[in-house]
């Protein structure tokens, strides 16, 4: 996105906001605005201060197990070095009207909001959307590309240390800049499953021995067991991607942040473009044809590096025949 087009865009959302909000409303704040905070437990420090939200673009919609929720991600945000690197830039919103808004509002959709409720809850932070606030949106734009996942290292979002058995605690809340943006990692392996709160978080393991979590409870392809079909012990993936939040309940001994995926596309399968567990010519087909897309949610992508290039290719080419019959 150009410079031009960011100041663009960001003004439409805050034009959209003041055109929603009443007269002598506070002025609508950036997502990374709410979300930043020198808090040594990650918890915002606007939490239950209501406020005007100039949003972001609707990157996943999760009916959850009992209020739905969207995950808002501001392209632009950061904008400057206030808030000490990329990051701050996504949030959830729960939609405590059952439907008004989750119902209305479509992935690629660019969202503004009024009279959210900022809400601290089992460590992630949330806006509510709720009658009783008098909570509004707006709809800036629509079929907006997703913002591309963002590369980060496994241990730049470190998995917890378990402290007395079945309790888990992060050394520290520095990946807190990334709570809800859509991110990926590489080269990753499944080492360990049945781990956290639900014991449906699972350890995935890169080359330097560093770990992270990650989770499917998110994922519309998830099995039966509660993990996606492609999840096992000793799983190699080239890469992993999601939305990343952190989950607290320090009362039951948890404390962790963790990778959720969201569809079998999160999981890059090595080479298997159209996620049906066998490399073979559909396969290379996609690549083929999604040749030389560049700027994320590239279709022939395997590595997560969001284009599809040689590398691509070679993947393919590598792992030709895997999981075939």
């Amino acid at each position: 996105m150009s410079v031009l087009s960011k100041v663009v865009a960001s003004a439409a959302m805050v034009a959209t906001v003041a055109a929603l909000a009443p007269v002598g409303a506070a002025q609508p704040l950036t997502i990374c605005q709410i979300q930043f905070t020198e808090n040594e437990d990650g918890s915002s420090e606007l939490d239950g201060d209501v406020v005007n939200c100039a949003g972001g673009i609707c990157v996943a919609k999760w009916a959850g197990f009992g209020l739905p929720r969207l995950i808002l991600q501001d392209p632009n945000c950061p904008d400057d070095d206030d808030y000490g690197g990329i990051g701050w830039g996504a949030i959830q919103v729960k939609d405590w009207t059952l439907g008004d808004l989750y119902d209305n509002v479509e992935i690629g959709d660019c969202v503004a909001l009024t009279s959210v409720q900022v809400w601290e809850k089992v460590g992630t932070t949330f806006l509510y959307f709720k009658d009783e606030l008098g909570s509004g949106y707006g709809i800036v734009s629509e079929d907006n590309p997703l913002p591309a996942h963002l590369p980060v290292a496994v241990s730049d979002i470190p998995a917890p240390i378990e402290g007395p058995p079945g309790e888990w605690y992060v050394e520290n809340h520095d990946a807190e800049l990334y709570e809800s943006m859509r991110l990926v990692v590489r080269d990753v392996t499944v080492t360990e499953m049945g781990l956290g709160k639900a014991l449906d978080n699972y350890n995935l393991q890169d080359v330097q021995d560093a770990n992270c979590w990650a989770t499917d409870y998110m994922n519309e392809d998830v099995g039966d067991s509660g993990y996606h079909p492609f999840v096992g012990d000793e799983q190699y993936f080239c890469a992993v991607s999601g939305v990343f939040e952190q989950y607290t309940n320090l009362t039951n001994g948890w404390d962790y942040y963790q990778l959720v995926t969201l569809s079998s596309a999160d999981l890059f399968l090595c080479g298997d473009l159209n996620h049906d567990g066998c490399v073979d010519n559909a396969d290379l087909g996609i690549l083929l044809t999604d040749w030389g897309c560049t700027g994320g949610d590239c279709p022939g992508d395997c590595d997560g590096d969001g284009d599809t290039d040689h590398a691509d290719l070679g993947i393919v080419l590598t792992y030709w025949g895997a999981g075939c019959p």
